[in-house]
């Protein structure tokens, strides 16, 4: 059997700690149908969530982030937390096998979805495994979990019992039991899973690099998930998250102002999606320059204009995308169509600028922020008005976190203010 889990769920309402009596019931997560006698516990954590009958609780995390590694997650991570499942494995040491059960009790549920049904088995090998069964013998059902395909394996179901006292799990056939597992079979196939972050509008739609954008939707407040934003055909570029709403219906982010791209081994070559190829006389690619015979350089150069997918990703989540039209900017006296190195800078590296406008003398570099400058480098020379360089100064704001620190590099003089090209300092020195 795949061991793969699925599912989904979560609370509609908060206040009370148990909701019941509810019929249609959905949230930013799912819709599903709870049949009477079923209560939503409201003071679960989202988007986890639980719904009791007595003493069954059935719970489903429909963003189930495990650690193994496993895809769908290993059944010692499925099944943690569950009394009675740790119940009747109290003595067993090591991780999850097959140990205690009666194997092959899977219902089909939907095309995608099955039920495995856990009953004590206690053979001879599985009490010496420190298995724990009820002292009458008889089998007693202590667990099931939900098994999925596809999208489904992304999350997890699971059906306990609130004890840990294997004396008083339901025993395998009575009514009751076979009511409640009916009863969690009706429910499951109401189940309708939906993106836990959603994207339904980008305004404006069209900006230029270095602005700033409001994405409205939901999810975006999704807790311990690392949310950031992303272009789906640019997943190396940074973009920014200014500030996210209180109910996590909107975000604001900033576009770029630049895009890296990295050097070839010989000259006259640019590296162009995966590959290093020839530069023709007519080719708009930019050439980065190798400074270092040993390692590749990292070249800043002004984000190009285009229609692009933005989508919000997260751990083991993603929503769905829209299109962002990035417009060139109007061109400027001064303006910066190359910088290097853009990336893993310590202070006192030699940063090199290309572009045009510069004056031969009182260029001034300017670090921060678009709106707040935060170290300034005066009287930069330039001998023949299209490249200049200077010295990288100790970071901004002070000494250098582990964290990649990013900053906007611009160029000013009598001519005018350059472009800004995005500046990363290594996250330690």
């Amino acid at each position: 059997m795949k061991r793969t889990f699925a599912a989904v769920l979560v609370v509609l309402m908060t206040g009370t700690a148990l909701l019941s009596s509810q019929t249609n019931f959905e949230n930013q997560y799912v819709r599903m149908t709870v049949l009477p006698g079923w209560t939503v516990d409201a003071s679960s954590s989202p988007p986890l969530v639980k719904v009791t009958h007595g003493r069954y609780v059935l719970t489903i995390d429909p963003i189930f982030v495990h650690a193994s590694g496993v895809k769908g997650g290993r059944i010692s991570e499925i099944v943690s937390g569950m009394p009675s499942v740790e119940a009747v494995r109290a003595g067993v040491e090591g991780p999850w096998g097959t140990d205690c059960a009666q194997p092959n009790n899977v219902v089909i549920i939907t095309g995608t979805l099955s039920l495995a049904n856990l009953y004590t088995d206690d053979t001879k090998s599985n009490v010496e495994n420190g298995c724990v069964f009820p002292s009458d013998g008889q089998p007693a059902w202590f667990g099931s979990l939900f098994v999925g395909e596809g999208s489904e394996s992304e999350y997890t179901i699971t059906l306990a019992y609130d004890t840990r006292d294997v004396n008083a799990l339901p025993k395998e056939g009575t009514t009751e039991l076979k009511q409640v597992l009916s009863d969690v079979q009706t429910m499951l196939k109401s189940l309708e899973m939906k993106p836990p972050i959603v994207i339904s509008s980008i305004g404006p739609r069209t900006a230029l690099p270095g602005a700033r954008v409001t994405l409205r939707g939901s999810g975006f407040d999704l807790k311990n998930f690392n949310l950031r934003p992303e272009f789906s055909t640019f997943r190396d570029l940074s973009i920014t998250t200014i500030a996210v709403a209180g109910d996590g219906k909107s975000m604001i982010v900033e576009i770029p102002a630049s895009r890296t791209i990295r050097s070839c081994d010989r000259p006259g070559y640019a590296y162009i999606g995966e590959n290093c190829v020839a530069a023709s006389p007519n080719s708009t690619y930019i050439e980065c320059p190798r400074v270092n015979d040993r390692h590749p350089t990292f070249c800043g150069v002004p984000f190009p204009a285009g229609v692009y997918s933005v989508q919000v990703v997260g751990i083991m989540v993603r929503s769905n995308e829209l299109s962002l039209t990035v417009t060139a900017p109007q061109p400027t006296p001064v303006f910066i169509s190359l910088l290097y190195p853009d990336s893993g800078v310590i202070p006192g590296d030699t940063i090199r600028v290309q572009g045009k406008g510069f004056t031969r003398t009182s260029n001034t570099v300017k670090i921060g922020s678009a709106a707040v400058v935060d170290e300034v480098i005066d009287d930069v020379p330039s001998s023949d008005g299209t490249t200049l360089s200077f010295a990288a100064p100790d970071p901004p704001n002070g000494n250098l976190t582990p964290v990649v620190q990013y900053y906007d590099v611009r160029i000013s003089n009598a001519n005018g203010e350059s472009n800004q090209i995005i500046f990363r300092y290594a996250g330690q020195y």
